[in-house]
Order: structure tokens, then sequence, then C-alpha cells
């Protein structure tokens, strides 16, 4: 009989757990990444019978939450298998509520636990993900000029206006390329003057056309150079295009009108990031003030054979036990999920589940009580019949 009030109070005890447990989940039902928790019961038995029960554990939910768009630049969720990995403090820690910053050394951390998301090097080591060496975009000066169109032999000459190029130090220099018909002198030649903004004349050449109007070959090129104010040179390659080939620079009769056009192939000045934004494969997209566009290190992301070995660090956030199996990877590979940017990963936790959960911890709770309850009527009755005798 005594007993019975043990039994009875393990199971409120234990029912008590468990609807912390329920209560936390409710609590966290708006928490982006919380996975919803399970408790696990055990029957407590020796020779002399039952004892009860107590809490065995707690499992985790992993199954994926509801996707929400915010429009946040450093929101990311995972569309399928994985989790992010953080760097925090020496441990390595994984989450699937992806709410990330860029603090003010150019490192990607979690805004929630502090950690640095991490990335896979060439060596296939957990690095964090670092774009302080992208923040400017050094300048890099023109190395070729692509010409296409027609260049009228009806008409004496034709400007080319407004080539902008760059030098090694970023900065940009106006050209005009000066066209001059010398077919009088040589067939299918043009004499070229290259002017800068001031009208000096930096370089002239020749470039010839062959008789049925496309490039000569050994004349469909020019070569020239450009100064910066530290008094270095870069040199500036002009391509008309090839001989037989219609689909570049041609000299053919088109009256008093040329189309040819110059297209500056590479250079540009000095420039600042101004956008940073995420792929699907998990490649950081940088943008910069001039059009620019460079990829940066790729995010990465961790799956486990069996996610039962994770254990809750604080919120949203994980760590894995010893000896569990895990394989890092790159958005889209190796059974991993993609990124979904822009936007959070919700909580897994279903309201009419934990409703549900709490009507039986509930009834638990009482029929426990009602055990004590029923345990002392039988102890007083026994006290009873010992004082009436």
């Amino acid at each position: 009989m005594f007993q019975a009030f043990f039994n009875g109070l393990a199971g409120m005890l234990s029912f008590s757990r468990n609807l912390d447990n329920i209560s936390d989940n409710i609590a966290n039902m708006n928490t982006p990444g919380f996975k919803g928790k399970d408790t696990f019961y055990r029957s407590l038995t020796s020779e002399n019978g039952a004892l009860g029960a107590q809490i065995s554990g707690n499992g985790y939910r992993f199954g994926d939450g509801d996707i929400r768009q915010t429009g946040n630049a450093g929101d990311l969720a995972i569309s399928g298998e994985g989790f992010f990995v953080l760097l925090n403090d020496g441990e390595v820690q994984y989450t699937r509520a992806g709410q990330f910053q860029f603090n003010d050394e150019g490192i990607l951390i979690d805004s929630n636990s502090g950690g640095q998301v991490a990335a896979v090097n060439a060596k296939g080591e957990l690095v964090p993900i670092d774009i302080s060496s992208y923040r400017v975009l050094a300048p890099t000066p023109t190395t070729t000029i692509d010409f296409a169109g027609n260049l009228s032999t009806d008409m004496t000459s034709h400007d080319v206006a407004g080539i902008t190029v760059f030098n090694g130090l970023g900065e940009s220099l106006d050209l005009t390329f000066k066209f001059t018909n010398n077919s009088a002198v040589t067939a299918g030649s043009w004499l070229v003057d290259i002017e800068d903004a001031d009208g000096n004349v930096i370089h002239s050449g020749e470039i010839r056309f062959d008789v049925d109007g496309t490039p000569l070959t050994d004349f469909n090129t020019l070569s020239f150079d450009i100064t910066d104010l530290n008094g270095g040179t870069d040199t500036i390659s002009v391509n008309f295009g090839v001989n037989g080939s219609f689909a570049d620079s041609t000299s053919v009769s088109g009256g008093a009108s040329s189309t040819i056009q110059g297209t500056v192939v590479d250079g540009h000045a000095i420039s600042s990031l101004t956008k940073v934004s995420f792929s699907s494969d998990g490649t950081i997209n940088l943008e910069y003030a001039n059009g620019e566009t460079l990829d940066g290190p790729n995010i990465a992301l961790a799956t486990f054979a069996d996610q039962s070995n994770l254990e809750q660090v604080s919120g949203s956030v994980f760590r894995a036990l010893e000896g569990s199996s895990r394989t890092i990877g790159q958005p889209g590979e190796k059974g991993l999920g993609t990124l979904v940017a822009e936007s959070i990963e919700l909580s897994n936790v279903d309201l009419s589940r934990e409703f549900a959960d709490m009507i039986i911890i509930q009834r638990g709770y009482q029929a426990s009580s009602r055990i004590l309850n029923v345990a002392n009527q039988l102890l007083d009755q026994l006290y009873e019949n010992t004082r009436s005798r």
C-alpha cells in the first residue's frame, strides 16, 4: 500500500516534467529553426515489483518547419536536409535558424548565438566566412577593346568617341578613335588616330581590309600604351576581327553612314561593395558600385546519419555527441538541401499535437493524484480499524 504512494508520486513527477517540455514547445512556436521535443518514459521495477515510472529522456523532432520569406538579406533557410555549421568558442555547433549578419570585421555570424558561420576551404577544413578582403574591389587596367560594325568605303572619315578605359590606378580615360579612309594610297587602308579627352593624339596606326571587306591578317590589330599619374604604363590591344569573318569589323560600301563601335572588354576603377546576397548553392554573391560582381566563399552544411546524436546547446543551436557520423558539404551536393535566400525556417511545433499531449498529461496527472488519495483513504481505514480494537 505504501508503494502505491510512491508510484502515484512518480507518475505525477513524470507528467509534470513532460508538461514542462510541452510548455517550452508552445513558448517557442514562433522561434525560427526551433525543433519540438518529445518526452519518453520508462518503467521502474525491482525484484519486489513495480516502482512507478520516470523520464528516460527527451527526443527532438527534426522535421522541417515552414519556410517564410522575410526580405532580410542575412536570412537563410534550408530546403531539405542539413544544418548550418557554426564555430563558437572552439566548439562546432549546428542550427537550422539562419538569421545571419556580417560583423564589423566582415565575418558572417549567427545573430542569436554569436557563432561564426562556417565554410569549407580547399583542404576540407571548416573556416569562418570572411569577406573583409572583398569590401573594396581593386582597380584593374583595361587590356582589350573589340571593334565591330562597318566602316563605309563611301566615307572619307569616321569618329568613334566615348570609349572609356582604365589605367592601373583605376583612373579613367575617355578616348576617341578617328578613322581616315586611306584607300586612295593603299587599297582597303584606314588610318587610325587615338585621341585623349584633350584632343591629344596618343597613338597612330593603320588597319586594312581585304577585297571581301573583312579585316586583313597582320593589319587587324592595334596596340598602344596609356600612363597613370605615377608614370606607370598599361598596354591596350585593339581587335578588329579576323579575315573571312563578317561577325566583327568590316569595310564595305555603306553610303554616308558607318556603324562601327568599340567595346571595352575589361578594366574598372576602384569600387566599394554595395550588396551581398546568397545563391541556392551557398555561394555568396558580391555586387560592387561599378556593377561588377564576384563570387565569395560558399556556406557549408552538415548532415548526420543519426540525428538523435544531437543535443541542444541553447535555443535552436545543437552540438553533436562524440562519435557522431557527420557529412560536410555545400548546399545541393551529397544529399544536402539547397538554400532559400531572404527567408527563415519557422518552428516545427504543431499546436494541435501539443494540446492533445496536454490533455493526456492532465488526465495522467489526475489519475496519479487519485492513486495517492485512494491509498490515503485505505490507510485511514486501516488506522480506524486498529483504533477500534
